[in-house]
């Protein structure tokens, strides 16, 4: 599936619109949220974050803009009422300066007065002595005033050097960052307080506080956001330890091909299998169609084939992906009287993004209207051009009812598996993937593998996921019991404490210590992923959901016979969500309905859907006291039509207003018993008592009621019908004036559908 800026997004936890912003600030030329990300746009996008200043900034560049500018317009006005300030102050010490010249002046003028007066009197003298005393005295005053204000304007300057001085650059970091990482421990390695670190959050859209987990990518962009670069680091884990030292030291060595048969519904992938061979699965499939990945291995001549078979219906398109990318050869179904087909287009797009060679077998030429020259005009389209055309994919006519071309098909597989060269390790610790499992009420834990390197024996120990144990069966597809299993065989195993997920790798490790490590870890990291999309679920869709009043949400328990179904299931109920309603799927898992799962009904509020399982007794007696919603289904599209169904019935009705009659006031009355009455034409429809009024003037409503009377001549009547005369009564309502039209109308529910 490809990478859009809508999922990219979404992956981040912001919204798609910034992140559109963001990349045509990288020089990027998306435009949409639907436009596809490619590998090297993640790669330039991530390089562009870490080349940009290293100052915090915020998430939209508009707001930064304006506050970064309020700031600087604040600090040049606090700077001009300083300078202001101090010029008002050197003006007032010039005027202290010029007072205290003009008293020593004065004192100077007066002394020469008597000095040349040679006044003697001893008041003169008095007066003189008391002049010449206030010069110092002026002086003094004059030199303290002085040395007052430098003080000042030296502390002054001093003071504001220190409070209002720019700081500095903050210090740009490479902060190192983990899978999942405390929010607090973030802002303690950027030396911030967690504070500033959940506002950045909040600017991203994420819900989350200092004690929450945020995932690396995240992490990666706040740190961004707050000035420092940040490296993703993948801490070596018990895993890495383990698996990462697993080499081979054997020579690579031809292996069989493992094929893969992929197509539309019904257009016959598993009956050309069955005749292959020569066994049946689509009588055991519910609905004539295969629902589980189904792995065989047929000899062919003296080489061997290993086919997989992947589901046909659309619920099923994560299956047929894995398919695709565990196999080396897709045979592409395309029945000769239908041509191509949705599911057709899928199979093709899926084998082309696994890289994986086509040949086509148009089946069903036995039929009266088939025409495979229409099926090769039609995958021309879609760039598989026929050899007889001049182009490079082989394209077998064949009839998996008759037989026909079968050989034919068999030989060109080979053909095409000869030219890929296809090698693998044979010693050593087997490894490859899950293809299906299951949980068997009499065997346990069931798994189809495929073996991709190595060699699988009894008594193995083998890890998948969280799940592991120690092989205590191997079985081929023919239920023929095996002691190894090499390179390119599809096997059936027992032994694993659980059900491992479909399309899991699987590895053999040297003790069950080693495996028991790696299942812990793993099982940690499945916890923090859960709690990440919880929080996501909860808290970020508070923005999302803001404005909505009632959303309808149905809680839905699935529980399934094998692994793949549950996936395919979860995937296709995933899909049916709008503004107004939703699925959530609670909890997904393989085997019988227990008493937990009903349990987890109950505090949840959730239906159960069970798919080719059934209830235990406990879980029935649970059920039927709590009155739980429970289904059972074998066929894939008839649960989806339940939920849909049941989703149905949680939406609000549609209601709609129509219009039942209109009439015409010719007169308006007064009835000692009824009050006001108006006299009037049903001039459209008719006149019903039960139904609910508007009353217009001038087309516009002015009021809105119920009829108190409803009479034709004397009589009381139910209905008037159009061009017939009458009498009305408006309950509380005195208003009512020649010329009004009477409206009346009915409202009706519709159901909605999904």
């Amino acid at each position: 599936m490809s990478l859009t800026v809508k999922t990219f997004a979404k992956a981040l936890k912001i919204e798609s619109k910034v992140l559109l912003e963001r990349m045509e600030s990288a020089g990027l030329k998306h435009k949409s949220e639907n436009d596809e990300i490619t590998a090297a746009d993640k790669k330039e996008l991530l390089l562009f974050l870490k080349d940009r200043k290293s100052t915090p900034r915020k998430i939209t560049s508009t707001q930064g803009d304006k506050t970064s500018s309020s700031k600087k317009k604040t600090s040049k006005s606090f700077g001009d009422n300083i300078e202001a300030k101090r010029k008002a102050a050197a003006e007032q010490l010039k005027e202290q300066q010029k007072k205290r010249e003009d008293q020593i002046k004065e004192a100077i003028r007066l002394k020469q007065e008597q000095q040349k007066t040679n006044k003697k009197t001893t008041l003169s003298k008095r007066n003189f002595t008391k002049s010449k005393a206030n010069v110092p005295n002026v002086q003094d005053q004059l030199s303290k005033a002085a040395r007052d204000y430098a003080r000042k304007e030296s502390s002054f300057e001093s003071n504001s050097a220190h409070q209002f001085e720019k700081p500095e650059n903050v210090k740009k970091k490479d902060i190192e960052i983990p899978e999942t990482i405390l929010v607090g421990d973030l802002a303690k390695n950027m030396s911030i307080k967690g504070g500033e670190v959940v506002k950045a959050l909040m600017s991203l859209g994420v819900a989350a506080t200092i004690n929450d987990s945020i995932d690396q990518e995240t992490a990666i962009l706040v740190t961004e956001e707050l000035g420092h670069n940040g490296i993703a680091i993948k801490s070596e884990s018990v895993e890495e330890q383990i698996i990462g030292k697993i080499s081979y030291q054997d020579e690579l060595t031809s292996r069989s091909p493992v094929i893969t048969v992929m197509g539309h519904v019904d257009h016959g992938k598993t009956s050309l299998l069955d005749f292959i061979r020569n066994s049946n699965v689509t009588k055991d499939e519910a609905g004539g169609i295969t629902q589980h990945i189904g792995a065989y291995e047929i000899k062919v001549n003296d080489s061997k084939l290993t086919f997989i078979d992947t589901p046909g219906h659309a619920a099923f398109s994560e299956m047929r992906a894995r398919g695709a990318n565990t196999t080396d050869i897709v045979i592409l179904v395309v029945a000769a009287n239908d041509s191509v087909m949705p599911q057709t287009i899928e199979a093709i797009n899926h084998a082309k993004a696994a890289g994986v060679s086509i040949v086509v077998a148009i089946n069903k030429i036995d039929l009266e209207d088939a025409d495979p020259e229409k099926v090769k005009g039609d995958l021309s389209s879609h760039e598989l051009v026929p050899e007889d055309w001049g182009g490079t994919t082989q394209m077998i006519p064949v009839s998996a009812t008759t037989g026909s071309g079968i050989d034919k098909l068999l030989e060109s597989v080979s053909l095409e598996s000869e030219l890929l060269e296809l090698k693998a390790h044979f010693k050593g610790p087997a490894q490859g993937v899950v293809i299906e499992s299951a949980l068997d009420k009499y065997r346990g834990a069931v798994a189809t593998l495929l073996i991709q390197n190595g060699t699988l024996s009894v008594g193995d120990m083998v890890v998948s996921g969280s799940t592991y144990g120690k092989i205590k069966n191997i079985s081929s597809s023919i239920e023929e019991k095996l002691k190894q299993a090499t390179p390119s065989m599809a096997v059936e195993i027992l032994g694993l404490n659980s059900a491992p997920n479909a399309g899991e790798l699987f590895q053999v490790v040297n003790t069950e210590k080693e495996a028991r490590e790696i299942s812990e870890f793993r099982s940690i990291q499945v916890k923090d992923k859960k709690v990440l999309k919880h929080k996501d679920d909860s808290l970020g869709n508070i923005f999302e959901n803001m404005g909505v009043d009632s959303k309808k949400i149905l809680n839905v328990v699935i529980k399934t016979d094998v692994a793949g179904t549950a996936e395919a299931i979860s995937t296709s109920l995933n899909e049916i969500s709008s503004d107004e309603y939703s699925i959530k799927i609670v909890s997904s898992g393989v085997g019988g309905i227990s008493e937990s799962d009903v349990n987890l009904a109950i505090a949840t509020e959730s239906i159960i859907l069970g798919f080719n399982v059934r209830a235990d007794n406990t879980a029935k007696k649970l059920i039927e006291s709590e009155n739980i919603s429970l289904n059972y289904h074998s066929i894939i599209y008839e649960l989806i039509d339940d939920v849909k169904a049941k989703l149905t019935g949680m939406l609000d009705p549609v209601v709609t207003e129509e219009i039942v009659g209109t009439a015409e006031v010719l007169e308006v009355f007064n009835s000692p018993k009824f009050g006001q009455v108006a006299g009037c034409n049903v001039i459209e429809g008719s006149i019903l008592r039960n139904k609910p009024v508007r009353v217009l003037r001038d087309d516009v409503v002015i009021h809105q009621g119920e009829l108190d009377s409803l009479r034709r001549f004397k009589d009381d009547v139910s209905e008037v019908k159009s061009g017939t005369e009458c009498g009305v009564g408006i309950k509380n309502y005195k208003d009512i004036q020649p010329n009004d039209k009477i409206e009346v109308f009915d409202r009706k529910e519709e159901s909605r559908t999904i």
